[in-house]
């Protein structure tokens, strides 16, 4: 049903009268979004007003006190001489080592030393038993009276040979005569026509024979004294035969006590008492302890640097010494994971009561470089890591980055990062090594030395 109230109708009229846009409807907006606006809102003005605390008390409150610093020590960036150096480890080892060696087998009755023990030249080692060279040594002497007693014997029996041959010849000699004269006689008797000649003729003949007598006692003398000479000659040989192998009996009983051939100092023994030496055993180790060297390790890396002549300054374990490069070795030797070059030291002046083996460092100066910038060294480097230093400017230091080179005795080298003439906090930075700059009393700094 259509009403035609005037109401009705003004309503019309004013609905023809007025444009209406059409209404879009979108998503509707939920509770969670208007909380995380909410949210968001919030922590954007709690960081402002925390931003604007933080502000105010930055320029409301006090800056930070400097660090005022009234007892130091200061030194002065100055030039020096440098010497470089190789260092490295060593032992102290004897240019001569002799392996004292047993002459002849035997069992150790005795030992004389102990390692560490000094000897002289001719000092006994140890002193050996053996029944065999005392049995040989008797038998050698029964040898040499045998030998003398048939020396003896032969120059009894040329003696007796000649006295008898001589008397024979003396007796011969007398008949010759006897017939000789009796020849005479009869040759007389002959012409007197007194004997016949028959007579004559066994005169003559008995002579001769006399004489050929004679002649064979003299030949037979002759050979009995070349063959006494020689019978002689041979037992008397045989003496000094037998005398010889006395001699080297008894030498080898005197061998028998073990003695060292240097002079020097015991390192070690090869034998134990009631134990065997063979011959030519090792009994011990004896070393000269008047040509020590020290036998040096050095870096492979390094040793290019060293050559034979320079000088090496030596610390034998608290004791100082100084010496001079011999020789250094053609070739490395693996050492760990690096490699080392052996490189001999002589000593200038032999050290006393220094045993072989003993361990040794060497610094070995390999280059000398005039006007070196350097700084004393102290207890700043550690504090510092040697990576700045603090340099005095009027009543302030500040702190600035440096670098640091070799060292040699106190000094330590500058290799960039100052000038000469630069004064420079030579003590602790401790407390206040986290501070770029601070404060210090000019009449509380004193020169380090």
């Amino acid at each position: 049903m259509t009403s035609n109230s005037p109401d009705t109708e003004n309503s019309d009229a004013g609905r023809e009268g007025v444009k209406y846009r059409p209404i879009v409807t979108g998503p509707a907006r939920t509770s969670s979004s208007r909380t995380r606006r909410d949210i968001g809102m919030f922590i954007f003005v709690l960081a402002v007003l925390v931003g604007a605390a933080v502000l105010a008390v930055r320029l409301l409150s006090p800056g930070e006190k400097p660090y005022t610093l009234s007892n130091y020590t200061f030194a002065e960036v100055r030039s020096a001489d440098f010497i470089d150096s190789v260092t490295a480890p060593g032992t102290v080892a004897p240019v001569n080592t002799v392996d004292v060696r047993a002459a002849v087998s035997g069992a150790v009755a005795q030992l004389n030393v102990a390692p560490g023990d000094e000897v002289k030249v001719g000092d006994p080692i140890c002193v050996l038993q053996s029944p065999e060279l005392v049995a040989h040594r008797e038998e050698a002497r029964r040898q040499v009276l045998a030998a003398e007693d048939a020396l003896a014997k032969a120059k009894l029996d040329s003696v007796q040979l000649e006295e008898r041959l001589g008397r024979e010849i003396v007796a011969s000699e007398q008949a010759v005569v006897d017939a000789a004269a009796r020849r005479g006689d009869l040759e007389e008797l002959f012409e007197a026509g007194a004997v016949p000649r028959s007579q004559v003729d066994e005169a003559r003949s008995a002579e001769s024979q006399a004489r050929m007598s004679l002649e064979a006692k003299q030949s037979e003398l002759d050979a009995a004294v070349r063959s006494n000479a020689l019978s002689v000659d041979t037992a008397a040989r045989q003496v000094n035969v037998a005398k010889d192998a006395l001699r080297a009996a008894e030498d080898a009983i005197s061998r028998l006590v073990v003695r060292s051939p240097i002079r020097g100092k015991v390192l070690e023994l090869g034998v134990v008492p009631g134990a065997t030496a063979s011959q030519g055993g090792n009994v011990a180790q004896v070393a000269d302890t008047g040509s020590l060297v020290v036998k040096a390790k050095v870096p492979s890396t390094d040793v290019r640097l060293v050559t034979v002549g320079q000088p090496v300054s030596i610390n034998l374990g608290g004791k100082r010494a100084t010496g001079t490069v011999r020789n250094v070795a053609p070739k490395a030797e693996a050492s760990g994971q690096s490699a080392t070059v052996e490189v001999t030291i002589d000593f200038d002046s032999q050290p006393a009561d220094v045993p072989p083996n003993s361990a040794a460092f060497v610094e070995i100066q390999v280059r000398k470089r005039t006007g070196v910038q350097s700084l004393p060294r102290g207890p700043y480097l550690g504090s510092s890591r040697e990576m700045f230093v603090y340099v005095i400017e009027g009543s302030s230091a500040v702190q600035r980055d440096v670098r640091f080179g070799s060292v040699f005795g106190n000094l330590i080298e500058v290799v960039d990062g100052l000038s000469p003439g630069e004064r420079v906090i030579t003590s602790s930075y401790e407390e206040f090594k986290d501070r770029r700059k601070i404060k210090v009393v000019p009449e509380g700094g004193r020169e380090a030395r």
